[in-house]
């Protein structure tokens, strides 16, 4: 079981960008989202869930300056300054809609892939007695991959749902969640997380 008032949600870079099919992110790498799951319904209800409980939702949410002198070595390795990745005031950086931060909800701003890295999220988490992580968004093998490394360093203990994160193809996605699963969290389903928070 996990105690409500020890539990926080985060989702993590569901931005116009990752996902929109003229989003930066599918154009720079080609990618079919006509084929992906649907992630955001199953989000919105853990959203709704933790808000209607009275428990920590930290949004996360990546940009960029537009000559990406914050993180050169993305530059050299992608092509972000062509497809304005993330930059930040653009449409592409913006968190969608449906899943935008609601009233109480906490928003952290990243520039690397690790939602820890030069952020404040430590210290909110640690300034509410926050222990355990319920981590969504994407990527599943990129920044949720990376987040949830950190906050294993940190002895959080982490639970990804399955329905709730998603990466460039299945292959990756379940690459993902394999490498989450050793050690880093717990991968359940959405309906385990309820359980869990009884």
């Amino acid at each position: 079981m996990l105690k409500k008032n020890e539990t926080a949600l985060l989702v993590i870079d569901m931005q116009y960008g990752g996902g929109a099919p003229d989003g930066s992110l599918v154009r720079m790498l080609d990618v079919d989202v006509s084929k992906q799951e649907d992630i955001v319904t199953p989000i919105i209800e853990l959203k709704k869930y933790f808000n209607e409980n009275g428990m920590l939702v930290v949004n996360v949410k990546t940009e960029y300056q537009e000559d990406f002198s914050d993180w050169k070595m993305l530059d050299e390795r992608f092509e972000v300054r062509k497809y304005k990745h993330f930059v930040k005031g653009t449409a592409d950086a913006e968190i969608i809609p449906p899943l935008a931060p609601g009233e109480g909800e906490v928003l952290v701003v990243k520039n690397r892939w690790d939602a820890f890295f030069d952020t404040e999220l430590d210290k909110i988490l640690k300034s509410g007695n926050i222990k355990n992580l319920v981590i969504a968004g994407a990527a599943t093998d990129v920044c949720v991959l990376e987040t949830c490394s950190h906050a294993f360093s940190l002895n959080y203990n982490c639970i990804v749902p399955r329905e709730t994160t998603a990466s460039f193809n299945a292959e990756r996605k379940e690459m993902g969640l394999e490498m989450l699963s050793f050690g880093r969290s717990k991968v359940v389903s959405v309906d385990e997380v309820y359980e869990m928070l009884g």
